[in-house]
């Protein structure tokens, strides 16, 4: 395995970039020691690691980046004039979903394998959906399979399959949950009204300037992750330490 960089370096995750693994022991959270360096996995073989940044990286850095001179601070709603390449970007972030979990690759074998192959036109799997939105806080987070319940006020979930926090955007890969309801409320990523962008993977590669307000439906909300606010304690939260990988940082100003 090499090291695996969620999102890629070029979109401004290194060097002073702070990252810690967040551990569970005897049911108590806590984060091992703090290093500069950005957020990473050994987790991608250098074939599909080569691959994503000789074909996708360059596209992901480049809406990033696009996306942080476009934005005003002061907004709640985005959806700025900015170009891209949407087969590229979906393609660099789903690459580095599976890099936050090995349990993908066999969940969704088919996607794993259309990604490895460059598959002209590749479409989701059923039960799992790509969502997008607007990420202002400096704190950043990387996980594999994930879900916390809120318990208090009122009732909500969020699951993941995948997640990826990195100002200034915030990636899910969510459950689609068709055709059925959920016991614990709504989701959290459906009420903010994340974007589904399962269909940029149906542009060809050589798509490069792609409206971004004609690929989303709606502007992209402004967020934090549900388990980053004042009211932490009224969610309770589940993963294995065997299976979930966390990571937890913070990007300088």
């Amino acid at each position: 395995m090499t090291k695996a960089h969620v999102p890629p370096q070029a979109a401004g995750n290194r060097d002073r970039v702070v990252s810690a693994n967040v551990r569970l022991a005897d049911r108590v959270l806590g984060h091992g020691r703090a290093a500069q360096g950005g957020m990473w996995f050994y987790s991608l073989c250098s074939d599909c690691n080569s691959m994503a940044g000789v074909h996708y990286d360059a596209a992901y850095a480049d809406f990033s980046n696009a996306v942080l001179a476009r934005v005003n601070l002061q907004q709640r709603l985005y959806l700025p004039p900015v170009r891209l390449a949407p087969a590229r970007v979906a393609r660099s972030i789903l690459i580095g979903m599976f890099a936050t979990s090995p349990h993908l690759r066999v969940m969704f074998r088919e996607l794993a394998e259309d990604l490895l192959n460059r598959r002209d036109r590749i479409t989701m799997p059923d039960g799992a959906s790509l969502r997008l939105a607007i990420c202002l806080d400096r704190h950043t987070r990387l996980a594999g399979m994930y879900n916390a319940v809120r318990v208090i006020e009122h009732t909500q979930h969020y699951d993941v399959f995948s997640e990826v926090y990195f100002r200034l955007l915030a990636w899910t890969l969510t459950p689609s949950g068709r055709g059925s309801a959920h016991h614990a409320g709504q989701s959290v990523v459906d009420g903010q009204g994340w974007a589904v962008v399962d269909h940029w993977l149906q542009y060809g590669e050589d798509r490069t300037a792609a409206d971004l307000r004609s690929l989303c439906r709606a502007p992209l909300p402004a967020v934090l992750h549900p388990l980053n606010g004042h009211d932490r304690d009224e969610w309770l939260e589940f993963m294995s330490d065997k299976v979930t990988a966390i990571l937890e940082g913070q990007i300088p100003s």
